[in-house]
This record gives C-alpha cells, sequence and structure tokens, in this order.
C-alpha cells in the first residue's frame, strides 16, 4: 500500500521523535511512503531550526521513496502531448543534461542541503515569498468572484468557460467562440505565462522558470513562442485530459481551494496535490483539505490516491492516531489493515 503523509503528520513525527517507531510500522506492514519534495520545501519554511530540522530527519532517513518534483511530472505530460500532436514543436536534440541535473537536484541534492544546513533553504524560501503572496493574492480575487457570480462548481469535468467569463483570466488572443472546458484554458494560460512571458524576462527578473526548464529541455519554446493561437487550439481542443491528471488535478484543488477562505497553506496543499497520482491514500489531518480532494476525487475521469483524515488531537500520539485511521481501511480494497 502506497502512502503519503501530509506535512502535519510528519511535523508531529518529528516533534514527538517517533521516527524510528514510525520506521518499525512501515516495515512490519509492509507499507510504502512516499515523499514529494513540495512536502521538504513547505518543513524548510519552518523559522525554528529546532522545529523544523528533526521533522526533515523523519522525512528524509527511513524508508522512504523520493518522487520527482510535481514541476517535472507535471511538465513531462505536457511534452508527451507536444510531441504527440505537435512534433514539429520538439527538439531536434533533447538537454538531457539539463534533465539529468535538475532531477538529480530534486531527488538528492536538496535532501542532503536540508539534512545538512536547512538554514539555506530557508533563506532561499523567504526571499521567494513574493512568488506565494502573489498565488494568495490571485486565489482571493477568484474567490470574489465566484461568490458575486454564484458559479456552479460540480461537477468539475462539466466546467465551461467562454470568453469574458469571469473568475478564469485573461481574454487571450484568438480565444474560442465557443465554450471550452475550464481546465484547458486555465492550463494554456498557466504554461503559456511560464513557458513564455516569465522564461523571457527570467534572465533580468529572476524569476523562478522551473517549467521552461523542464518544458524546454525537450520542446523548442522559441518556436512555442510564435505559435500563441496555435498553442491555444492544442490545448483547447486536443490534448487528452486521461494523459494530464496532474495538471488537471491542480487546477480542480485551486479551484474549489477558492470556495472557503483563503489561508497561507493553500499553495503548499495545491502542490502535494499533484502526487495524489503515485499514491493509494493520502493522509491528513486537515478535514478542510480533505474535504476539497476527496471532492476532486469523486469527479477525476481517472485514479488518484483516497483521502484518509487522521485525528489531530494531540493527547493521544501520532502513530496511535495514524494506525486508527489506516485501520479504518476496507481490507477487502487494498489487503492491508493496520492493527496497532
Amino acid at each position: 500500500m502506497r502512502l503519503i503523509l501530509d506535512t502535519n503528520l510528519w511535523s508531529d513525527i518529528g516533534d514527538e521523535a517517533v521516527a524510528p517507531e514510525f520506521d518499525d510500522l512501515v516495515r512490519q506492514r509492509g507499507l510504502e511512503i512516499l515523499v514529494p519534495p513540495s512536502i521538504l520545501v513547505e518543513v524548510c519554511r519552518l523559522s525554528v531550526p529546532e522545529l523544523r530540522d528533526p521533522i526533515i530527519r523523519a522525512l528524509a532517513i527511513g524508508p522512504r521513496r523520493r518522487l520527482a518534483t510535481e514541476a517535472e511530472s507535471e511538465s513531462a505530460e505536457l511534452v508527451a502531448e507536444v510531441r504527440r500532436l505537435r512534433p514539429a514543436w520538439m527538439r531536434k536534440t533533447p538537454d538531457t543534461a539539463k534533465v539529468h541535473s535538475l532531477n538529480a537536484f530534486w531527488t538528492k541534492k536538496v535532501w542532503r542541503t536540508a539534512l545538512a544546513d536547512s538554514q539555506r533553504i530557508y533563506n532561499y524560501e523567504v526571499g521567494s515569498r513574493r512568488l506565494h503572496e502573489d498565488l494568495m493574492k490571485d486565489q482571493k480575487d477568484q474567490r470574489k468572484q465566484l461568490l458575486e457570480t454564484n458559479f456552479a462548481m460540480r461537477p468539475l469535468t462539466a466546467l465551461e468557460v467562454r470568453e469574458g467569463t469571469a473568475g478564469f483570466g485573461r481574454e487571450a488572443e484568438g480565444w474560442p467562440s465557443e465554450p471550452v472546458e475550464a481546465w484547458r484554458m486555465s492550463c494554456y494560460e498557466l504554461f503559456w505565462h511560464q513557458l513564455v512571458t516569465i522564461a523571457g524576462r527570467s534572465v533580468l527578473t529572476k524569476e523562478d522558470a522551473t517549467f521552461a526548464d523542464w518544458v524546454g529541455a525537450y520542446v523548442d519554446l522559441r518556436a512555442l513562442r510564435h505559435a500563441r493561437s496555435d498553442f491555444l487550439r492544442f490545448w483547447a481542443y486536443e490534448v487528452d485530459l486521461a494523459s494530464m491528471p496532474r495538471n488537471w488535478i491542480r487546477w480542480a484543488v485551486n479551484l474549489l481551494q477558492a470556495t472557503e477562505k483563503v489561508t497561507g497553506g493553500n499553495p503548499s496543499d495545491e502542490q502535494h496535490s499533484s502526487y495524489l497520482v503515485d499514491a493509494d491514500y493520502f493522509l491528513t489531518a486537515d478535514r478542510r483539505y480533505a474535504a476539497i480532494l476527496e471532492a476532486v476525487r469523486e469527479d477525476a475521469p481517472f485514479e488518484m490516491a483516497k483521502t484518509i483524515v487522521v485525528a489531530g488531537d494531540r493527547e493521544r500520539s501520532v502513530l496511535g492516531r495514524i494506525c486508527l485511521a489506516l485501520g479504518t481501511v476496507d481490507s477487502g480494497d487494498t489487503g492491508h489493515v493496520v492493527d496497532c
């Protein structure tokens, strides 16, 4: 059974210094623990080293499988569709050295750095705070527009937008006259912004060009830059939803987050959601987040992890609470029931 634990549970494991006992449980029950780098980065944003370092050690040491960063996996979905639908946009020679370097950083170097000197990552994240604040502002604006229009959100697969629809971003050049699935237009705007706008100015602004790095290792971004209308058609009509589960999940989570009070943890929670296609179960003590993820899972046209709520009562040990939550898993569905 493949599990991902939310940051709140790793925090309790670190705070209670029970990582060795947790590792014993993992081995005894044959569990596979997946650790996304987005959770490591969220932990590294804690300002007090004495609090964050034990959590980092719990995350990084033991029977864990470190996942590739969500930017790599989401970019890979786009690259695969470009290769299938627009082979002329592909680079003649992929920059495999860049891919290897980026992957090594996110699966190895960032973890080593966090273990050796987490303050370095903390300092970097503090310096990148503006991006976090911009994401929250965008979501607050989206929430305001959704409340004003009383927009019906479910089912997510039925949401469509047309030119000028409030709450769904800017009008694009050549926007289709007929309604288009909302997730498609959102992804079009996101990737055009990342691959063209940010990529074109990042040398001067020092903005994070992560998506341009990943996609640009395979796709000729110069060719894409001169094909805006075709890139719009590519997203609006041709991309296969079944080939874009991570990108669809992030869109859906971001949208449903805007139906609730916007909190500082929303950007990180949206990042974590990208990994739910990798696991069987996602464990969290955040009931609000769990409700959003389950709503997304109910509407998703593909398989993704089921979310299990772990009690947040700190009077009971975190291992006891995890065991209790896993004990509710239907043994006929998974073959594993944890008995602690």
